[in-house]
């Protein structure tokens, strides 16, 4: 029998109450544990597969030095997360007292609709949705605490790190102080995801008072949070590798609030005929019942129902796939299947928009056009080992090389499977998913 792998650690913590198999948890030797836990860091999960071992009285199948790791792991993690709700407060306090206009954005906010307990995620930043107005009153009382302001990448993104925190080793990155601090303008960014623009969603305006751990603090709506999970999921895996926590904590979500109409007609008032933002989350609902086996809310099934021909082949093949795919600059594969999300991604542009995305991503990717722009700036890098060690170049060519003969061989399937799904759509259209929604609605 083969050992454990991430499938089956996906399938224990289904919410459908799988049950374990323990056989191929004493099938899996010590030095495939090394590798499982170095993906159960890198996926989110790590926290979320200790206490499901906790709760049904599993932790004796796994070997006692990876139940200590574990739990080495999430005391550290505990500490981080202390640590950070300290950060957060005092920059609540900050931003209040400064008259900065915010929101918080994930984060301590996903608790307890996303997640129960904060410890069990692993943070990396503090987000917030800002005014405007109050942007530069933000950013300076940042710099005056000492952050540094990194190169932006979008004019609606403003990340703030603290400087010579360098760069965490793998499956190693609970040091409480290796954090960042990002304000956004906007959660969506057309430019940057190369997808069409959107209408502004999200504003301090909507926002409501959160109470968690006795702390307080202007967030979003339960339908806005919901929605904005659903973006920055879709962000993710656009470039290539979405953590797989994102979707498991959607389908937490899900599993609490399915069987809420109110909030769903909610959700379906703000989407309306956003048709962009209905497919996505269609493609990101149906993920987490792909894989957690999570509830789909009967509004995401009617639209469900609507969605585009190419979107269906690409959940129904190749979602799965894309959602295991391993961080590119990390772990080498022959050919990685972590660009086929392209052809997921080329059916939300206009049809020459499309085949610049295809061509850009395959021949010079956004990550490697920016390291060539720097170079360009200041040639003094290609001779900084720190700045080669850094970005991985060696690693993230490779990986754009390999993805993109992948994605070239696995063109032919992909057209066939398309025709074979236009040849079995019925010729008589479903309900139109706006009457349906409406009648839902009623």
């Amino acid at each position: 029998m083969k050992p454990i792998g991430p499938e089956d650690i996906v399938a224990f913590l289904g919410f459908s109450g799988s049950a374990i198999d323990s056989e191929k948890f004493e099938n899996t030797s010590d030095k495939h544990w090394q590798r499982l836990l170095l993906w159960l860091d890198d996926s989110g999960l790590a926290f979320y597969f200790l206490e499901k071992l906790k709760g049904t009285n599993s932790t004796g199948l796994i070997p006692p030095g990876v139940r200590s790791r574990l739990e080495q792991d999430f005391a550290a993690n505990g500490e981080r997360t202390d640590y950070l709700r300290k950060r957060f407060s005092w920059l609540n306090r900050s931003f209040q007292d400064a008259g900065v206009r915010y929101a918080v954005l994930k984060g301590f906010s996903l608790v307890p609709q996303f997640c129960s307990d904060p410890s069990l995620r692993h943070q990396s930043d503090l987000d917030y949705l800002v005014d405007e107005c109050s942007l530069p009153a933000a950013q300076q009382l940042l710099e005056r605490a000492g952050y540094k302001l990194k190169p932006p990448i979008s004019d609606q993104e403003f990340v703030y790190m603290l400087p010579n925190m360098g760069c965490p080793k793998r499956g190693r990155n609970y040091a409480p102080e290796l954090h960042a601090i990002e304000l956004h303008l906007d959660v969506w960014d057309s430019e940057l995801n190369r997808l069409p623009a959107m209408e502004r969603m999200f504003s301090v305006e909507r926002a409501s008072i959160q109470r968690m751990d006795g702390l307080s603090f202007p967030a979003l709506s339960q339908e806005d949070a919901f929605l904005l999970q659903v973006l920055h999921t879709c962000r993710h895996l656009f470039t290539y590798w979405v953590r797989m926590s994102c979707l498991y904590e959607i389908g937490y979500f899900l599993t609490r609030q399915a069987s809420d109409i109110s909030l769903w007609n909610r959700v379906h008032d703000r989407v309306r005929d956003n048709l962009v933002l209905r497919e996505l989350t269609v493609v990101v609902s149906e993920m987490a019942a792909q894989l957690f086996a999570a509830p789909v809310p009967e509004l995401v099934r009617l639209w469900a129902e609507e969605v585009r021909s190419p979107i269906r082949v690409w959940i129904d093949h190749y979602a799965r796939g894309c959602a295991f795919s391993d961080i590119p600059v990390h772990q080498f594969d022959v050919l990685p299947r972590s660009k086929l999300v392209l052809f997921l991604h080329q059916q939300f542009g206009q049809v020459c928009s499309r085949k610049h995305l295809v061509r850009n991503q395959l021949i010079m990717p956004t990550r490697l056009g920016r390291m060539r722009s720097a170079v360009w700036r200041d040639p003094s890098l290609l001779f900084s080992r720190q700045w080669w060690k850094r970005e991985r170049i060696v690693s993230r060519c490779l990986f754009h090389l390999l993805s993109g003969i992948r994605y070239a061989v696995e063109m032919p399937r992909w057209r066939r499977r398309n025709r074979a799904q236009s040849r079995a759509a019925s010729p008589n259209r479903p309900m139109d998913a706006d009457v349906a929604a409406n009648n839902y609605s009623g």
